[in-house]
C-alpha cells in the first residue's frame, strides 16, 4: 500500500513535490526511477546521457544506498530527499 509521503527535491526542478511510496516495497533506487520518469521531459530538461542519479536526505552529501527499503531506511514521512546527478 502506497501510505508514505516522501518530499522530493529534484535536482533542477522548480520546486519540491510529494511522492507516496510502500515503505515495505520501494527501494532507495526505485525513489529516483520513478521521480526521474514522472519529471524529466515534464518539469526538468531531459539529461545527458549517461548520467545517474544519487538520492541523499536533504541537505546531507552522503548518497543512500539505492538498494536499501524505505521502511529500512529510518526516513519519516514527508522528509525531504534531494535527488541529484552523479
Amino acid at each position: 500500500m502506497e501510505n508514505f509521503p516522501l518530499v522530493i527535491n529534484f535536482q533542477g526542478d522548480y520546486g519540491m513535490k510529494v511522492m507516496m511510496v510502500d515503505p515495505e516495497k520501494t527501494t532507495i533506487g526505485d525513489v529516483a526511477r520513478i521521480a526521474h520518469d514522472e519529471l524529466v521531459g515534464v518539469v526538468v530538461k531531459p539529461l545527458p546521457p549517461g548520467v545517474g542519479l544519487a538520492v541523499r536526505r536533504h541537505g546531507s552529501d552522503v548518497a543512500l544506498d539505492d538498494s536499501l527499503m524505505i521502511a529500512e531506511a529510518g526516513l519519516v514521512r514527508l522528509e525531504a530527499l534531494d535527488i541529484v546527478q552523479v
